[in-house]
């Protein structure tokens, strides 16, 4: 397979992945296991070589569609820290509510 493909399969992978931790109906165990995907996926492509190696050769579009999946990446990143941090303080005051 062509870079070109390789590049279209990895970059829609990523989407899919993305598009699915959007989906706001996911439990924990749900949400945990399709990031630790995400990542390991990310780990995988070794995205700062690949770009490194074509730096001359990037498309404007591949440029953009990157650019918007760095900020979906970074939206559920703020996500998640909201939701553990909403986590943390109904564990406190349930603990609280017992004293």
């Amino acid at each position: 397979m062509s870079s070109k493909g390789l590049e279209t399969e990895f970059l829609s992978r990523v989407e899919g992945l993305l598009d699915a931790l959007e989906t706001r109906e996911k439990n924990s165990g749900e949400f945990l296991t399709l990031c630790s995907e995400l990542q390991l996926c990310l780990e995988t492509a070794q995205i700062e070589k690949v770009i490194q190696e074509q730096s001359g050769d990037v498309s404007v579009d591949l440029k953009n569609r990157i650019e918007r999946i760095v900020k979906r990446i970074t939206k559920l990143e703020l996500f998640a820290s909201t939701q553990t941090e909403i986590t943390a303080n109904l564990q406190k005051h349930i603990v609280g509510a017992d004293k």
